[in-house]
């Protein structure tokens, strides 16, 4: 998509996923605005950058991979981050997905097993000019207590079941969003919203992501 004499036209590659993301019946303003002025290729190991674009996930270092941006597009629109003081991401990544959401909402908080991914998502947004992104070398699954509650939540790769423990640092009226299932199936798309003590859970679609680990920290 969008090449030109061998040379990838990045900017073409992005119109072109904005008008797939419209064909979708996502057309949010905000969310359109973040995905065009996000650079998915700056996120992308550099063998894989003329891919960026493409409806398919890619590999990055530490054996983990990005998702594609459709899907992120998908469950961002359900996860509406639009005007949240505080976001909890569980699964940093290549740091897109957390790009994605500072151009909503005013801070970020990212959690990411692995450190080297962490140094390396740390230097893409200071490269972009991002500083509404915390990134920490923390197992998500325990959550971020200490920065607890959060409007938004978001789990940037599926489980196996709902997390108590991180769905119960949502603030009054907040929202999280995952993906849920078994990590050799489609999951369900799965939001909850924090009303009083109250949790209401709403399915919207399926997905297929790879799945969250617990673990400590890792410095590979």
């Amino acid at each position: 998509m969008g090449e030109a004499g061998g040379v990838t036209d990045f900017w073409e590659a992005r119109a072109g996923l904005i008008l797939h993301l419209r064909q979708l019946g996502i057309t949010d303003s905000e969310i359109l605005k973040a995905f065009e002025t996000v650079p998915h290729e700056a996120f992308v190991p550099d063998e894989y950058a003329q891919y960026a674009y493409r409806e398919s996930s890619l590999p990055i270092e530490c054996g983990q991979s990005i998702t594609a941006p459709t899907i992120l597009a998908t469950m961002i629109s359900v996860l509406a981050p639009q005007g949240a003081g505080k976001v909890l991401e569980i699964g940093t990544g290549s740091g897109y997905s957390a790009a994605l959401l500072s151009r909503m909402a005013r801070r970020v908080f990212t959690l990411e097993k692995f450190r080297v991914l962490v140094g390396l998502a740390q230097q893409r947004w200071r490269t972009i000019g991002y500083g509404n992104i915390i990134g920490l070398n923390e197992d998500g699954f325990s959550g971020l207590p200490r920065q607890a509650p959060f409007e938004r939540i978001f789990l940037a790769g599926s489980v196996a079941e709902v997390p108590e423990e991180i769905v119960g640092q949502l603030d009054d009226g907040g929202v999280a969003v995952m993906a849920v299932g078994p990590a050799s199936e489609r999951q369900a798309i799965v939001r909850i919203e924090r009303a009083d003590d109250t949790y209401i859970e709403s399915e919207h679609g399926f997905v297929r992501l790879a799945p969250l680990t617990p673990g400590r920290s890792r410095g590979l």
